[in-house]
């Protein structure tokens, strides 16, 4: 349960002041290992994930959730700190904030953030952003119609 829940302007001014700030968006201009990684690491997070707490009911506006939720936290999980901070503390704030900002589960959310880091190395913030709304939809796919 999320204690602070900003409105869908918040994500709005977050996206764009990461447009502004960002100099580059690299698509697949990396090793590819890294995507391959980034998908092993979420097929395990999710099956854990789903083994141990299920698919979740959200009464949040689909388009919140898989949309404007992933662009803004990609921004803020990963463009941002791995391109400005130094490596080490970079992917602390990657993976280990993520997940405990993720309070639900806060293993499996770093896990997650794991895979979208190395997402994020392998493509860029448009294939942590797409790993990451295709996370949320699919939560929320398995969430509304399954109970």
């Amino acid at each position: 349960m999320l204690v602070w829940a900003p409105r869908p302007w918040g994500y709005f001014f977050v996206i764009a002041s990461a447009l502004a700030l960002r100099r580059r968006i690299l698509w697949l201009s990396k090793v590819p290992k890294y995507v391959v990684y980034a998908l092993l690491v979420y097929a395990t997070a999710f099956v854990l994930d789903y083994i141990s707490v299920g698919p979740q009911k959200t009464d949040k506006a689909w388009w919140e959730v898989v949309v404007l939720a992933p662009l803004a936290e990609e921004v803020v999980f990963r463009a941002l700190p791995m391109s400005r901070l130094p490596p080490p503390l970079g992917w602390v704030f990657a993976v280990f904030i993520f997940g405990a900002l993720h309070p639900q589960n806060p293993f499996l959310a770093s896990l997650y953030g794991l895979a979208l880091a190395l997402a994020y190395l392998g493509g860029g913030y448009p294939a942590s952003a797409a790993l990451h709304a295709f996370n949320n939809a699919l939560w929320l796919y398995l969430g509304t119609s399954l109970f």
